[in-house]
């Protein structure tokens, strides 16, 4: 993985690596021209993304509608496209959350920039960070902070780039076996996919395996937990729990724990359509043993040979309850993926391309502080 700078904790600091850091590639503006995204340029937005997304168009449709045009947060789709000769030939989407602190009212919409990709007879040119640049002078009058969730290898140069900052490295709490890591490594060597019959639907004593979302007792659950201290935390409502789950790219199983017939937690894992590997990427409880007894169900039911967790953002009572079911930072999985993959960051930068020092704090909080987040799997726009 390419080292990324270390932030100079001076504002000049900053500015110095942000006027290095923006030179990007060469572009000739005469052939190029960086535009907002329109609803009119899908068709022709969708046909560049068939060399990120693949060659499912309907899939690809039916993402990219619910990525962007029915995002609850924005009054329309946001992106940036290249367009040369009137066509396009690149685009960078934008997918916005809402965030609050857990004690007050103010909220902030942040964005998250993904889905980037240039076709391939128009790359090397600079176009990706240009439509990034772009993307700051258009956002800055109403959007406060970029924050990247899923930066690849490739990608992330071109972030660094643009001014972005590590956060914090994406690291999981994992719970594997042996065996569990061989067959991981098996399915996606055979590229021979995961299969969903392993796990039962329906209700099993105080809990229920289903595979769609109860907005309504998700909602309820966040509502009556009491989160500690003052951090930025995900607004999570009815709206968005209707919302978030209809993305047909990605695999979810829900629990939910009831009791005297109440939704008192539930947890959402995230399951990948080749290994079968599962990733808790939202929980809520409003019972201190609630999620102990859905996450102890899980694994006594084999329902994931691996299981993981961002290993940030946790709470003492969550870290406790997950160090008890032997989840683990040193795994073995982790050693093997740091060596394969590295260890990407999350990344985070102002909308305003020339920032000030007050443009990283939220309600007097450092938003350069992972301690100051609340960030949960779902969070991503990659979840």
């Amino acid at each position: 993985m390419e080292a990324c700078p270390r932030a100079d904790s001076s504002w000049a600091g900053r500015m110095a690596l942000e006027r290095r850091l923006l030179g990007g590639g060469a572009m000739s503006h005469a052939e190029y021209e960086i535009s907002r995204y329109r609803p009119e340029f899908m068709s022709q937005a969708l046909d560049v993304l068939q060399y990120l997304y693949g060659d499912n168009l309907d899939s690809n449709l039916s993402y990219f509608k619910w990525k962007f045009h029915d995002n609850p947060y924005t009054e329309h789709p946001l992106g940036m496209v290249a367009l040369h000769q009137g066509k396009v030939v690149g685009f960078r989407g934008y997918f916005a959350t809402m965030w609050q602190l857990n004690e007050k009212k103010d909220k902030m919409v942040v964005l998250c920039p993904g889905d980037t990709c240039v076709h391939p007879d128009h790359r090397r040119k600079g176009l990706s960070v240009a439509m990034g640049n772009r993307a700051m002078e258009e956002y800055a009058r109403r959007y406060k902070i970029f924050f990247n969730f899923s930066a690849t290898k490739n990608s992330l140069p071109g972030y660094v780039r643009m001014g972005f900052v590590p956060l914090v490295p994406k690291t999981y709490l994992t719970r594997c076996s042996g065996l569990g890591l061989f067959k991981l490594i098996w399915r996606e060597k055979r590229r021979s996919g995961w299969r969903p019959e392993r796990i039962a639907f329906g209700k099993f004593d105080d809990i229920i395996v289903s595979d769609g979302p109860r907005p309504k007792d998700m909602q309820a659950a966040v509502a009556g937990e009491n989160p500690r201290g003052r951090k930025i935390t995900l607004w999570q409502d009815e709206d968005f729990f209707g919302w978030r789950f209809n993305n047909k790219r990605n695999q979810y199983v829900f629990y939910y724990h009831r009791k005297n017939n109440v939704t008192t937690a539930y947890v959402v894992v995230g399951v990948s359509p080749i290994t079968g590997r599962g990733y808790i990427l939202d929980c809520a409880q409003n019972d201190d043993k609630a999620i102990e007894r859905i996450l102890s169900y899980a694994v006594k039911m084999k329902h994931f040979d691996v299981l993981s967790i961002y290993n940030f953002g946790l709470s003492g009572d969550l870290s406790k309850t997950l160090h008890g079911l032997r989840f683990k930072t040193n795994s073995l999985i982790r050693t093997i993926e740091k060596k394969v993959k590295g260890e990407l960051p999350l990344l985070l930068r102002p909308v305003r391309r020339k920032y000030v020092e007050d443009d990283f704090f939220f309600e007097r909080l450092d938003m350069r502080k992972i301690e100051n987040w609340k960030i949960k799997g779902i969070c991503s726009d990659d979840a």
